[in-house]
């Protein structure tokens, strides 16, 4: 497989997913948090907002970059790849 930009993009993509689902696997593997116990919760939080940067960054670089997409999918990407971002940004500011 000849690595271009396209391929790394969808790497990108599998990888951040395949993060976000390991990230919730670690917190049922680690067991339940307390309130004076959060390691579990904070190591999946980690591992969760790693994946979801990832498959961001994948997206916004993707639309931006990739050349061999047509017009339409690369919009497409730039606008979910946003609007995932700034979910993310509104839901983790807000979350206490």
């Amino acid at each position: 497989m000849k690595m271009n930009k396209k391929n790394l993009m969808i790497l990108g993509l599998a990888g951040g997913i395949m993060l976000f689902f390991l990230g919730m696997a670690t917190y049922i593997a680690l067991g339940p948090s307390t309130d004076t116990y959060l390691l579990p919760r904070q190591i999946s939080s980690v591992i969760k907002l790693m994946g979801m940067g990832i498959v961001c960054i994948s997206m916004i670089v993707g639309g931006f970059f990739v050349e061999k997409l047509d017009k339409d999918t690369k919009t497409l990407l730039l606008i979910f790849g946003v609007i995932l971002l700034m979910m993310n940004i509104f839901m983790f500011s807000y979350s206490g």
